[in-house]
């Protein structure tokens, strides 16, 4: 498997973690490491892939703070993790080179003609029958319609932290259509307000409700 600028580092309990730049040696190894434990869906896939046995690593896209990363690489799953500004159109890997992909965050960002072509791009790299474990925005959060409007589905904050940043929030109907080419296994909104990564708030401000949707499907 072609991994370009990867290279393999340790963690502080030794596990193998693979990171697609060097780099990220400062997210992963220098940062003050987070004080949440993994997200629901990190969980979730960790105990599937032990159970299922695969020998390929994990794609992370968007490791951010590597809350996730360390979570895989404790539980001994092969990860290789991607930077929050690497784009998710032009993924690591060949063809069919993983057993899973995983995102907490990297596609709740972009227009939805570069999610759609993310999730094309994440097909690519991923084994058939891989499942992918991912969080997209929804229409339900608080902040849809809010800012200036890139696309029907996607807007951008004029003010804040994250201003100009785009933020896509879907309906069900339009998470299938993106999705094409996978089959969904479960598809469920939730209040991520407490789950998302502590980056989602600002410091010493109570926290603005989030609502995800929470998507597991497999590569057909």
């Amino acid at each position: 498997m072609a991994l370009g600028r990867a290279e393999f580092l340790a963690d502080a309990n030794g596990k193998s973690i693979t990171t697609h730049d060097k780099n990220q040696r400062d997210v992963c190894h220098m940062s003050a490491p987070s004080t949440q434990g993994p997200h629901p869906l990190a969980a979730g896939l960790i105990e599937r892939y032990r159970a299922a046995g695969w020998d390929a690593p994990v794609l992370e896209v968007a490791a951010g703070p590597g809350r996730n990363t360390r979570a895989f690489a404790a539980a001994g799953v092969p990860v290789v993790a991607t930077r929050d500004d690497e784009p998710y159109t032009q993924l690591p890997g060949d063809h069919d080179a993983y057993a899973a992909g995983f995102s907490s965050h990297g596609y709740l960002h972009g227009s939805t003609a570069k999610v759609r072509a993310g999730f094309a791009e994440l097909r690519r790299v991923l084994r058939p029958g891989a499942p992918v474990y991912i969080t997209l925005g929804s229409i339900h959060d608080e902040r849809f319609g809010f800012g200036e409007a890139l696309d029907e589905w996607t807007f951008a904050p004029g003010d804040g932290p994250e201003m100009g940043i785009p933020h896509g929030f879907f309906d069900r109907d339009t998470i299938v259509e993106l999705l094409r080419g996978f089959t969904i296994e479960s598809l469920e909104e939730v209040d991520a307000t407490n789950i998302a990564g502590e980056w989602a708030h600002e410091p010493g401000a109570d926290p603005e409700p989030i609502r995800h949707w929470f998507v597991i499907a497999t590569r057909d």
